[in-house]
């Protein structure tokens, strides 16, 4: 058995290599490499003043949002039962010609 430690937790045995543990710490350094990354990039934001232009920005991108909001508010299937009345009108229906009944045993 290769295992360096073996836990027993509610009866089952947990065996914890040596190669565990290593990957364990290699991920908790790359973590903390990656957080202390984001933490000191804080320094580079640039914060707009207000003006008439960043006025005009905000206002344009809300009215944006709100007619997607509209777009995403309206029930699909309106949309859908539209193109199939559309698609309905456009093609008239297929004309069937009677034959007997169908599946006859005596073939009628």
């Amino acid at each position: 058995m290769f295992s360096d430690h073996v836990i027993s937790i509610a009866g089952r045995n947990i065996a914890i290599t040596s190669h565990d543990v290593f990957m364990a710490g290699v991920s908790v350094v790359i973590g903390l490499l990656f957080w202390a990354a984001l933490y000191f990039s804080r320094k580079r934001i640039v914060v707009l003043k207000r003006s008439n232009g960043t006025d005009q920005v905000t206002f344009e991108l809300a009215r944006i949002a709100d007619a997607l909001e509209r777009i995403a508010n309206q029930p699909a299937d309106r949309a859908i039962a539209a193109a199939t009345r559309r698609q309905l009108q456009a093609q008239p229906p297929p004309q069937r010609e009677s034959r007997g009944v169908a599946y006859s045993m005596f073939g009628r």
